[in-house]
């Protein structure tokens, strides 16, 4: 499908800067359908933004362009990746990493086709720059007319800590997300199973259920989030709020 592009950005929505990046997308492309994915990234926040990313991509249709505007590091170059079903305009910050173990880049570009650049008072290049090139990409399926093609061991990545067996059936886990709802969503996807015992912050739980039936309000179970994740959730509260646990907090998981 062309035409259509997906933003994640952590401008937010107080603000007009999500407007005016619909704008510039309509004003270069008037047939654009614009999805917007999130605009709540915690703010400079690359590894919020790769999650996001990842949980999000597989439900858009090929030849999506992903608009990434999570941009920390104003000396990481703008570009284009191309994987075989989708384009990422992003900087090369490693904002893709946890997307590229499954959709592997093709092809990356860097961005250099300054005449469809936008020209402002301030520095806003995620609207000034990213935001006309994702604009002209989704019209032309083609990153080649747009940027200098670029070794691909030159595109930035990291990864994400992976649950740690600390002895035969006990993990280490942390929370990797806490979603609008107040659920912990841990660094660890549901292989089958779920644990007999879940303990973060000195509180051990030992309910477990694939449904949300059966439940006090504010009773502690672990489920597993829409994504394949195992999640710590108070029904109808807010496990974050009764546990006191942060986003990077260590967990032990029991099977």
């Amino acid at each position: 499908m062309e035409n259509l592009i997906a933003i994640i950005s952590d401008y937010g929505l107080k603000d007009h800067y999500v407007g005016t990046v619909h704008g510039v997308i309509r004003d270069i492309n008037p047939e654009a359908k614009i999805v917007d994915i999130t605009h709540n990234v915690r703010p400079f926040d690359l590894v919020d933004a790769a999650v996001k990313f990842k949980w999000s991509f597989n439900y858009f249709p090929r030849g999506t362009v992903f608009l990434i505007l999570v941009d920390p590091d104003p000396t990481a170059e703008p570009i284009i990746v191309s994987t075989e079903r989708f384009f990422i305009v992003c900087p090369n910050n490693g904002v893709g990493s946890l997307v590229f173990q499954k959709e592997p880049p093709e092809a990356v570009y860097r961005i250099t086709a300054e005449h469809y650049f936008l020209e402002g008072p301030g520095n806003f290049r995620g609207r000034n720059i990213l935001t006309p090139i994702a604009a002209e990409l989704s019209r032309l399926q083609a990153a080649y007319h747009l940027g200098e093609e670029m070794d691909l061991s030159r595109l930035k990545r990291f990864r994400i800590p992976s649950p740690v067996e600390i002895s035969p059936g006990i993990f280490e886990a942390i929370v990797l997300d806490i979603d609008n709802f107040g659920n912990l969503i841990l660094n660890m996807e549901n292989k089958g199973s779920l644990p007999r015992a879940i303990e973060i912050n000195r509180v051990r739980i030992e309910k477990s259920s694939k449904s949300f039936s059966g439940f006090q309000k504010g009773e502690l179970f672990v489920s597993i989030n829409p994504e394949g994740h195992l999640q710590i959730v108070a029904y109808m509260g807010s496990a974050a709020h009764i546990l006191k646990a942060k986003r990077g907090m260590k967990v032990r998981v029991e099977f």
